[in-house]
């Protein structure tokens, strides 16, 4: 590594992004942001950062299953991003998946996160209000 570059990777991080498929909607949560605006919620696709160690994979298995207490499936990855965040890059990759139908039940949220709720693509920007996400999602095949 050219020397210089140590601090620069001290300010990258891995996150994952899980986008739940079932027939033609798409499972998003509603996560507790900040109770100091007036709408503390956003609405988002299941997402985690990578842990240290962790596959990408296992990890976006680990935070269906820890943000919705259900199992997922991995089909396939659907896009990749990178974002600069004040002086960090934020590397990303956003898998489609599934989970059982009868797990539907049984999902539980963890306790940063509101409801849940199935919505078809086209209705996307009524509920997601990160540029990024719906950026990225511009032409990629779901």
């Amino acid at each position: 590594m050219p020397r210089g570059n140590e601090d620069a990777m001290e300010n990258i991080y891995l996150r994952v992004k899980g986008i739940i498929k079932k027939d033609d909607k798409y499972l998003l949560v509603k996560r507790w942001v900040d109770d100091r605006i007036p709408d503390p919620f956003v609405w988002e696709f299941v997402d985690a950062e990578v842990n240290f160690g962790e596959a990408p994979d296992d990890a976006v298995l680990r935070a269906i299953h820890d943000l919705l207490s259900v199992e997922g499936k991995i089909e396939h990855v659907v896009y990749t991003w990178s974002n600069m965040i004040g002086d960090s890059q934020c590397v990303g990759i956003a898998y489609l998946c599934s989970m059982e139908e009868a797990d539907e039940e049984n999902i539980i949220l963890s306790e940063d996160y509101g409801e849940w709720e199935w919505v078809e693509r086209e209705k996307f920007n009524y509920y997601i209000e990160n540029k990024y996400v719906l950026d990225d999602l511009e032409g990629v095949a779901l």
